[in-house]
C-alpha cells in the first residue's frame, strides 16, 4: 500500500471525516468567512508584491520590525527559501519529524543527518538525548526543530532548548524552530528568544490554528540580515490577494464580530477537552492493544498492530498513516483532535471494528 506523503489526501478517496490533517476544528466566524469571500473579488488585481502591510501587522503583534518578518505561501515555501538562502552542506533533522524539512534540504542537495529520538522516551527530548544531539552537530550548519513536535506532539522544555541554542550559537549553526502548532498548547513559544540568539529562525503559519490550509499563509521571524537573505529567495507576489487580506483581518482586533483572543482561548479549551475524550475512549476500546503517546498538541500519535488506516478508510474516515516518517513504521498512526461530533463518529467506527472482530484483518497491517 502506497503511503501518502502528507495528510489531507481526500481527493483520491471517498472521505466523510478527515482526521489526517491537524487543523483547528473551530471554523472562523461568519464575518471572516464573508470577508474572505469578498477578498476573492479582488483577484483581478496583483497582490502587494512584498506583503508589507501584512508584515507590519505581524511585526506589531510580536514587537518586531517589519524587516524582521517574512511571509510565505505556507510554511513549506519558507522552509525551502531558508535552505536556498543559507545553502547548508549538512542539515540536522530530528526523527521522527515533518517530512517537509528533508524535502527542503534536498532541494539544494544538502546531506540530511537524521538524529533519532527514542520511542521509550515517547520521542521526547531529555538531557541524555540533548547530549546525544549535541554530539551529532559536527559539520551541521542548519538544524530543524519543531515545538511541539510533529507527529509526537510533545514540547521541548525551555531549559533544554536554551542549552541547545547556546551550543548552536557557539558553533554558528542556524536553528529553524517550527512553531506552527504552538498556539494549540496554550503557551507563548520562543519568538522572543530571537533577540538573544541571532541564528534562530521561528516559523509559524495561519494554516493550522485558523483552519485555512487552502489559503496558504505562513511567516517567519528572525533578525534582519537573515530575513533579507530569505526574502531574496522568494518570488514577488508570492502571497495571494486573498491570503494577504484574510491575514490582516485575522489580526484586526477592531473588526466587529471578531475577537482573536476569544477564538484562540475557545480553541485551546476545545482541544484539551476533546483530546481527553479521545484518549479515554481509545484506552477503553483497545487497552494494551494500543499505545497513545503523550501530546500537548492538537493530535495524537498511536501505535498498534491493528490496521487502523485501512479499516477506517473503508468507513469513510481518513487518518494519517505514519509509516513513511523516518524513525517510525507501519504500527504508527496519527489522528487529529476534531470537534465532538466528529470525534464521536471516529470512536463509533472503532467500536464497530472491535465489535466485528476485525482487528486482525489484513494481518498485522
Amino acid at each position: 500500500m502506497t503511503v501518502a506523503a502528507h495528510g489531507g489526501d481526500i481527493y483520491q478517496n471517498q472521505i466523510t471525516y478527515d482526521f489526517s490533517v491537524n487543523t483547528n476544528p473551530l471554523p472562523l466566524p461568519e464575518i471572516l468567512q464573508k470577508r474572505m469571500a469578498e477578498a476573492a473579488v479582488h483577484s483581478n488585481r496583483y497582490p502587494q508584491y512584498d506583503n508589507v502591510l501584512l508584515r507590519e501587522r505581524l511585526a506589531a503583534l510580536y514587537g518586531f520590525s517589519t524587516e524582521e518578518v517574512v511571509c510565505g505561501n505556507g510554511a513549506s515555501e519558507l522552509f525551502v527559501a531558508i535552505v536556498h538562502a543559507l545553502r547548508p552542506k549538512r542539515v540536522g533533522i530530528l526523527a521522527p519529524s515533518f517530512s517537509g524539512y528533508a524535502w527542503a534540504a534536498q532541494t539544494v542537495g544538502a546531506e540530511v543527518c537524521s538524529i533519532p529520538l527514542q520511542e521509550e522516551n515517547n520521542f521526547a527530548m531529555d538531557m541524555a538525548q540533548m547530549e546525544s544531539l549535541c554530539r551529532h552537530l559536527d559539520g551541521i550548519s542548519l538544524l530543524f526543530l519543531a515545538n511541539p513536535a510533529n507527529p509526537a506532539g510533545n514540547k521541548m522544555e525551555a531549559s533544554l532548548l536554551e542549552t541547545l541554542l547556546d551550543v548552536c550559537e557557539k558553533k554558528q549553526i542556524t536553528v529553524v524552530l517550527d512553531e506552527c502548532f504552538i498556539v494549540f498548547t496554550g503557551t507563548e513559544g520562543y519568538v522572543s528568544w530571537i533577540r538573544k540568539y541571532p541564528h534562530l529562525i521561528v516559523v509559524r503559519a495561519y494554516t493550522k490554528i485558523y483552519a485555512i490550509p487552502g489559503i496558504r499563509l505562513g511567516y517567519l521571524l528572525a533578525q534582519k540580515d537573515i530575513c533579507e537573505k530569505i526574502a531574496h529567495q522568494l518570488p514577488e507576489w508570492n502571497v495571494s490577494v486573498v491570503a494577504q487580506r484574510i491575514g490582516m483581518d485575522i489580526l484586526n482586533d477592531s473588526l466587529p464580530g471578531w475577537s482573536r483572543r476569544k477564538y484562540l482561548m475557545d480553541t485551546i479549551g476545545l482541544i484539551q477537552e476533546e483530546k481527553h475524550f479521545l484518549k479515554h475512549e481509545l484506552t477503553k476500546i483497545f487497552g494494551d492493544q494500543m499505545k497513545i503517546f503523550p501530546s500537548e498538541a492538537n493530535f495524537l500519535l498511536l501505535k498498534t498492530q491493528i490496521s487502523l488506516y485501512r479499516l477506517l478508510l473503508e468507513r469513510g474516515i481518513l487518518i494519517r498513516n505514519c509509516a513513511n516518517y523516518t524513525g517510525l513504521g507501519q504500527d504508527f498512526y496519527r489522528i487529529a483532535v476534531k470537534g465532538h461530533p466528529e470525534n464521536v463518529q471516529l470512536i463509533e467506527a472503532l467500536l464497530d471494528i472491535k465489535k466485528k472482530g476485525e482487528e486482525k484483518r489484513y494481518g498485522k497491517h
